[in-house]
């Protein structure tokens, strides 16, 4: 078993949504509030990251 926190440093904050999101999937509570948030979250800050300058 994977020891999360040796794994993911207290700072890395992409990582443990990540995480937190992986985990909600695996265990099938995609349709929990906890898993919306964060995927809304994970969704914004990647449309903030690779979203295409406008022209």
């Amino acid at each position: 078993m994977l020891d999360l926190e040796r794994a993911i440093p207290n700072n890395d904050h992409d990582a443990t949504l990540l995480e937190g999101l992986f985990q909600l999937t695996v265990t099938g509570e995609t349709a929990s509030n906890d898993f919306e948030k964060i995927d809304n979250e994970v969704y914004t800050r990647l449309l903030a990251t690779y979203e295409p300058a406008a022209n």
